[in-house]
């Protein structure tokens, strides 16, 4: 989440340059790959501005190839494949045995909104968006890298010369959009045969934190690290905290169980209780249990949890099953922390862990792929130009 406000940011920067802009964006992968479908890198020319397409080998190839391959103006879909050895796949930081195809175009924001100009926007209003993207079509029927766009308000933006393969795909994108999920796809309208990258990109996890205690702020500093949206509320006034946690993204200066009015409280909702003030948590952790928040995480021993939830229920408060399964009392996962930066560490990956659907375990005791492959998965089906397909044990020693 991070990474794609950083090539956004970059982008903003350089787009009224005299350079050439060429985004790199992964769209489609098969087998183990470093990265997976969405990961982007910004770049002039010369050189790499901002995100990244692999574990950082790829980057260099890419980088030295990307001015030619698109002098034309044309998009170009470049296919890395490493799954012939395994010895050059971790070479090319790609993973074992696994192949990555790449979009590689360049921007030109003065022809209209490019595709981080949506994103971008997307962003920074805080709403999903999803694209899809054309890779490969039959009989250059459409254009590759031709795109439909859309967003949570119903905002559009098209690329595709096809009216009717246009309405397909924006069809594509509401359903992915309702789901959570994108994928590669094949679509058939009338005599065009494309296959499309689907991708749903998220806004960024809106985290609130109650508290201003010393433990706060490395919390506030890991948690912009893989770039949520924080917000902070304390008892001081909000200049004071935008002071103490510049990286925050909101401050409220107010009694935490004050501050709930004040607050969107949504169902994607992440809220940690830090104030070290019983009576305070005890008020804010009643208001928290009604909203539609979907985790709650408690500072403390378990048994200052089950204290909390007793003294409710002696005020007349009847939590339910589903509203108790979303209090994490103690937050965080059990490494054995000790000290703010590591407890730190503990609560985000607790709250990864979550966001992902995972129970923390160690990733060695896991038998299933560290990477669950897309809901709408299939394997290449129309030709691709051989001269765009680069053996991984070549690539970093090959020439233009």
């Amino acid at each position: 989440m991070r990474e794609l406000g950083e090539v956004v940011t970059a982008y903003r920067a350089a787009r009224s340059g005299a350079q050439p802009l060429i985004l790199a964006t992964l769209v489609r992968v098969e087998g183990s790959t470093y990265r997976r479908p969405g990961a982007r890198m910004l770049m002039t020319g010369e050189r790499q501005l901002a995100g990244g397409i692999s574990g950082g080998c790829l980057e260099s190839d890419v980088l030295r190839k990307a001015l030619w391959r698109t002098e034309r103006g044309e998009a170009v879909v470049i296919q890395y494949d490493s799954r012939a050895d395994d010895e050059f796949a971790f070479t090319m930081g790609l993973g074992c045995n696994g192949l990555v195809e790449l979009l590689l175009e360049r921007l030109d924001p003065a022809a209209g909104p490019t595709v981080l100009d949506f994103l971008g926007q997307a962003q920074d209003e805080r709403v999903a968006a999803a694209v899809a993207t054309v890779v490969v079509a039959q009989g250059e029927c459409e254009r590759v890298g031709a795109r439909v766009m859309r967003d949570a308000l119903g905002r559009t933006a098209c690329t595709v010369g096809d009216a009717a393969l246009a309405r397909v795909l924006d069809g594509d994108l509401q359903e992915a959009l309702a789901s959570g999920h994108g994928g590669y796809q094949r679509r058939e309208v009338g005599a065009c045969v494309v296959e499309v990258a689907l991708e749903v990109v998220r806004p960024p996890v809106p985290l609130v934190v109650f508290g201003t205690g010393v433990d706060v702020h490395p919390v506030v500093e890991l948690a912009k690290n893989v770039g949520w949206h924080v917000t902070v509320v304390g008892t001081r006034p909000s200049g004071n905290l935008r002071t103490r946690f510049p990286r925050a993204d909101a401050w409220v200066g107010s009694r935490a169980d004050r501050a709930l009015g004040e607050l969107t409280l949504d169902d994607r909702t992440l809220a940690l209780l830090m104030t070290h003030n019983y009576p305070e948590d005890e008020a804010v952790l009643a208001g928290l249990l009604t909203s539609p928040v979907r985790y709650i995480g408690v500072l403390g021993p378990k048994r200052r949890t089950e204290r909390l939830l007793t003294s409710l229920r002696e005020q007349g408060a009847r939590p339910t099953a589903e509203q108790l399964g979303r209090v994490y009392g103690p937050m965080g996962l059990d490494i054995g922390a000790e000290g703010g930066d590591e407890i730190a560490v503990s609560i985000i990956a607790e709250l990864q862990a979550f966001l992902s659907g995972r129970d923390g375990g160690a990733l060695r005791s896991r038998s299933a792929p560290i990477h669950l492959e897309p809901e709408r998965f299939m394997p290449r089906t129309l030709p691709f130009a051989e001269e765009n397909v680069v053996q991984a044990t070549c690539a970093l020693g090959s020439e233009p």
